[in-house]
């Protein structure tokens, strides 16, 4: 326990691990919701491709973003 109050113990990748996991599933729905907010008709196979791009590319910057704050603590934590 005094590991915890005198920081010697991150908590903040565990958090983040739990972040990531959400908001992967939260990405999905979100261009969904975009795609009706903005009246994007889904029918053609150019549009289904297009969609289905961008959800690709943001899981993949979701995934670097969270990676990145990862490797950051565990940098500062080798370093104590």
């Amino acid at each position: 326990m005094l590991d915890f109050f005198s920081f010697d113990f991150l908590i903040t990748p565990y958090i983040i691990g739990f972040v990531y996991f959400f908001g992967a599933i939260i990405i999905p729905f979100l261009v969904l919701f975009f795609s009706k907010k903005y009246h994007l008709h889904v029918h053609s196979y150019k549009m289904k491709f297009f969609m289905v791009s961008i959800m690709l590319i943001c899981e993949l910057l979701w995934r670097i973003f969270c990676e990145f704050f990862m490797v950051y603590f565990k940098l500062l934590g080798a370093m104590k």
